[in-house]
């Protein structure tokens, strides 16, 4: 693990002046549809709802970077009537189905009758292309007994991991020029834009902590703010003060020689020094 966090932080460590490693989010592309495409503030999130074969129903599509595409069949009541997605790609008896549930570009497919009948098919709306695992898979690390990821390299300075948890997609990581991070359950993973990987367990705060300063295991301070709904972070250690970093729609990464802070967008803060015992920022106050 140190040689592994010395290896990553190396990329990026500050020497005199503190600079940050941001995560940027990207707006996402929604095709057209039947009836008009949104997109959430979560750049890795795009939905589209479209009328369904039954008359008076409606099916909204969602395409995730962290869980790949999924479908809910809606009555005119509003209540869901069956979901399709990676766990059940397909549900004959109301007739839905989606094909390359975690591909780049998934299709949804809704017949009103079984057998020989055609089934009606639709796109899902598009992710932005830093949202679409692209490249070679290099390596697949298991990061405990029921995780692994898979890292891909797209191109000198660009890698992409996908993240699954008991053989499904949890979460997507893309890494280009700077390094990108996941939370997911109890554990953080960083990637850089070099490949190489940190992951710890633990040492993190639940989702919408306080607002203030946090001290982190080697002493270094955090300060967690928030602008316009949208979490930030500033680093502070023995070199300077790192610019604020905000969490839009997916984690950000601040690293500074031996430390490392990772910032959700629910504004949970996680953070990892090496040859320190791992534990969650400590509230210090506003």
């Amino acid at each position: 693990m140190r040689t592994a966090l010395r290896t990553a932080l190396a990329v990026t460590a500050l020497v005199g002046t503190a600079t940050a490693s941001v995560v940027t989010a990207t707006a996402t592309a929604a095709g057209a549809a039947t009836t008009a495409a949104s997109s959430t503030a979560n750049t890795c999130l795009a939905t589209r709802t479209i009328p369904s074969v039954f008359g008076g129903w409606k099916v909204k599509l969602a395409n995730s970077a962290d869980s790949g595409a999924s479908a809910e069949l809606i009555d005119e009541k509003g209540h869901v009537v069956s979901t399709v997605d990676q766990s059940r790609t397909v549900d004959s008896a109301v007739g839905l189905r989606i094909t390359g549930v975690l591909s780049a570009k998934p299709v949804f497919g809704q017949r009103s009758e079984g057998g020989p009948a055609p089934w009606k098919s639709t796109a899902f709306p598009a992710l932005s292309a830093d949202r679409t695992q692209t490249g070679t898979l290099v390596r697949t690390p298991r990061l405990d007994s029921r995780t692994t990821a898979q890292i891909f390299k797209v191109s000198a300075g660009h890698y992409q991991a996908r993240v699954h948890r008991s053989g499904k997609l949890v979460r997507f990581i893309d890494a280009h020029g700077r390094a990108g991070a996941a939370l997911f359950g109890s554990r953080t993973l960083v990637l850089n834009p070099d490949g190489t990987t940190v992951t710890w367990a633990g040492a993190k705060t639940s989702a919408a902590p306080k607002l203030g300063r946090y001290e982190l295991a080697d002493g270094a301070v955090v300060k967690l703010v928030k602008r316009a709904g949208v979490y930030g972070a500033q680093l502070t250690t023995g070199h300077g003060t790192f610019p604020v970093a905000y969490a839009q729609g997916r984690p950000v990464v601040q690293q500074d020689d031996v430390t490392l802070v990772v910032l959700g967008p629910d504004g949970t803060l996680s953070s990892h020094a090496t040859g320190k015992t791992p534990k969650p920022p400590l509230y210090l106050g506003a």
